[in-house]
């Protein structure tokens, strides 16, 4: 497998990893005492991508419960998801395009050693 390949492979996995954590945070967005995900990309072996998952440590807003009791809510912003979510996309359209044109110049070169 090309160094190529496996690189856009790692990537697409990459990309739809941030878009779970992303969507994980979205569905606990309204859940008391919840702490964001973060996934952070790294270069791995032979030019693969790598995520690491880690929970956020910033502090929720307080609010005062119906029961008078003082809760932390959860600390995901809405506005940062989006943005995650869009990076997302960029990242997987890209690695799917260069996935693409690997695919295309292995063919092509095969078609030139035949």
């Amino acid at each position: 497998m090309s160094l190529s390949f496996s690189s856009s492979v790692s990537g697409i996995h990459a990309a739809l990893q941030v878009l779970n954590v992303s969507a994980h945070n979205v569905a606990n967005m309204n859940t008391d005492g919840f702490k964001k995900q973060h996934a952070n990309l790294s270069e791995g072996n032979h030019g693969r991508v790598t995520v690491n998952i880690t929970e956020g440590a910033d502090p929720g807003p307080l609010y005062q419960h119906a029961n008078g009791a003082i809760v932390e809510a959860s600390n995901v912003d809405m506005n940062e998801e989006i943005l995650r979510q869009i990076s997302a996309k960029h990242l997987f359209s890209a690695n799917a395009v260069t996935l693409k044109t690997s695919a295309e110049t292995q063919k092509g070169l095969i078609d030139l050693l035949a």
